[in-house]
């Protein structure tokens, strides 16, 4: 039941300021996207019925049973499979990128709408305004350059050859950008009805925050960054008179963002769409490509937002890590981390966790005088960075005592966030060169999540898919990863569990004999869950496991 997920992998346009318009809730994908929204089962079998709609199909261990047969009977048929990773609930995708989750499509209708062009050669959109410049063509809504535009934006149909998987992913989110910049609030909208199409309850979402702090950062320290400058620097940018100026803006941008994805979906209207009760968090995307002194502004910011609004819960660094400026500055930006955790969060003076991308590099993309890097990143990670959750940690088995390191992750209970489709796209990293099952051999939790799933031209079941053909994951395995999606989320309250590896409750909310666990919750149970929202989020998730294998 102890199952982790790592993804990740942005560069410098993971933005997050892109989205769509949210009616059509999914875009076609490939083969592991193509699934059904077709109900369950009927109650045609005689079950009765369980209060809440849901036909039961016995005891939940016989029903549990039934959605384990269920998976296992469709593993080879791909269809069969498809309408069921699409029913079956997914907790939380905690390893998003904001502008890559956006599919190409929608991002094409935005231009259309706006009046943007993109470039017959390098395919990159630009603004209506440049649009008279040679080579820029109005935005197609169908037809050759379209179809050529879908390739460069994504992995669509991608073969390598003189362009590698790795280029051709990181390059992508560069061409569409400026689409992207401009519909950040339809983005949200965009992520939380694919989610809701999925049965998923929850959605953390990484794009650029604290940029204003940033750029004072950069304007008030002219020497190379350093370890040892971390408190003087500190000191300086809080001294600045602009500071809080520039810390109210980036605040600001958090609080709009979380008001008008829900203007966007409609969601005070009679009638909400079903994306306006996915749950969602943001998280500060800090590109590790950019310049220190930006960095570590960016850093402070986060920190400061979170003890403000509580919409914002963690840091990220994104970019490729093997970068020759990421892999140059890893460890001082894990010092950055060190000493903003010992005077933020040792202190209590603001709620922000970190996560990282860490350890998604492979030898060959590793450039000359840094072969190195894998021996050591995802430790530093964990032990000097204080990451809560590592995404991706493609090359843990390359770590200095890899064993011993997955243990450390386990004890501390460091969750990996897994991003399959990416891993394999990006670095190749697939089936038994995985290491998902040595995680799961050392008790490491891990959940499954989709990193750039409009890039990727995959979504969270698309994931699930993965696990299920080229992991072999069983029907408990992917319930496992779920309920730790939301275990590891960074949503604030107490947990509903005593222990989530035995599925075991607290006891105010332990359902008595003739109920199962998400059903009916009792007065003493739902005084636990208003004074948590995890234990809330927790608690949906049951309730929707129970009437989807009550179905099977």
């Amino acid at each position: 039941m102890s199952l982790a997920t790592a993804c990740g992998g942005g560069t410098d346009p993971h933005d997050g300021s892109v989205g769509n318009d949210a009616t059509d809730g999914t875009q076609s994908a490939d083969a592991s996207d193509a699934i059904s929204t077709d109900d369950a089962s009927d109650a045609s079998d005689g079950s009765q019925d369980t209060g809440d709609g849901a036909p039961t199909c016995g005891t939940p261990a016989e029903c549990e049973q039934a959605a384990s047969d269920r998976l296992a009977a469709a593993v080879n048929v791909p269809a069969d499979l498809a309408a069921f990773l699409r029913e079956v609930p997914k907790g939380g995708d905690l390893h998003n990128h904001l502008s890559g989750a956006v599919y190409g499509e929608t991002y094409l209708t935005w231009a259309v709408g706006d009046g943007d062009c993109v470039n017959s050669t390098t395919f990159s959109a630009v603004y209506g305004s440049q649009c008279a410049t040679t080579g820029n063509q109005p935005a197609p809504t169908s037809g050759p350059f379209f179809d050529q535009i879908l390739h460069a934006w994504s992995m669509l149909d991608f073969v390598p050859g003189t362009q590698t998987g790795h280029d051709h992913f990181f390059a992508t989110f560069g061409k569409y950008g400026a689409i992207a910049g401009a519909h950040r609030d339809d983005s949200i909208a965009d992520v939380l009805a694919r989610a809701a199409a999925e049965n998923e309850v929850y959605v953390e979402t990484m794009f650029n925050l604290g940029t204003n702090v940033g750029t004072l950062a950069a304007s008030v320290w002219s020497t190379q960054v350093t370890p040892a400058d971390l408190p003087a620097f500190y000191d300086m940018l809080m001294a600045n008179s602009g500071f809080a100026t520039q810390l109210s803006r980036d605040v600001t941008a958090v609080t709009n963002a979380a008001t008008r994805y829900a203007t966007t979906l409609g969601c005070a209207g009679a009638n909400p769409p079903a994306a306006c009760g996915v749950r969602v968090r943001f998280v500060a995307q800090v590109a590790r490509t950019a310049g220190n002194d930006q960095i570590f502004g960016q850093l402070v910011s986060a920190f400061e937002m979170a003890a403000r609004t509580p919409q914002i819960v963690a840091v990220n660094l994104s970019s490729p890590e093997d970068d020759t400026a990421s892999l140059r500055n890893y460890d001082l930006h894990m010092a950055m981390l060190d000493f903003l955790y010992n005077h933020y969060t040792v202190t209590h003076l603001s709620p922000l966790h970190i996560t990282l991308h860490a350890g998604e590099v492979v030898p060959m993309y590793l450039p000359a005088g840094y072969s190195t890097a894998n021996t050591f990143h995802i430790r530093h990670a964990v032990e000097v960075g204080h990451a809560e959750r590592i995404g991706h940690g493609l090359d843990i088995l390359s770590e200095t005592d890899a064993p011993g390191l997955m243990d450390e992750m386990r004890d501390r209970n460091v969750l990996v966030e897994v991003c399959l489709s990416s891993n394999d796209q990006i670095l190749q990293v697939s089936g038994t060169d995985h290491p998902l099952s040595q995680y799961l051999m050392h008790g490491v939790p891990v959940a499954l999540a989709t990193d750039d799933q409009g890039v990727s031209r995959s979504s969270m079941a698309g994931e699930y898919a993965r696990a299920v053909t080229d992991q072999h994951f069983d029907y408990r395995q992917l319930k496992a990863t779920a309920r730790n999606s939301l275990e590891h989320a960074f949503l604030p309250g107490a947990s509903l569990w005593t222990s989530i590896a035995t599925a075991q409750p607290v006891a105010a909310c332990a359902p008595p004999d003739t109920l199962a666990l998400g059903e009916s919750p009792s007065a003493d149970c739902q005084a636990f869950l208003a004074g948590s929202e995890r234990a809330q989020a927790q608690w949906e998730l049951e309730h929707r496991f129970r009437t989807f294998e009550s179905h099977q």
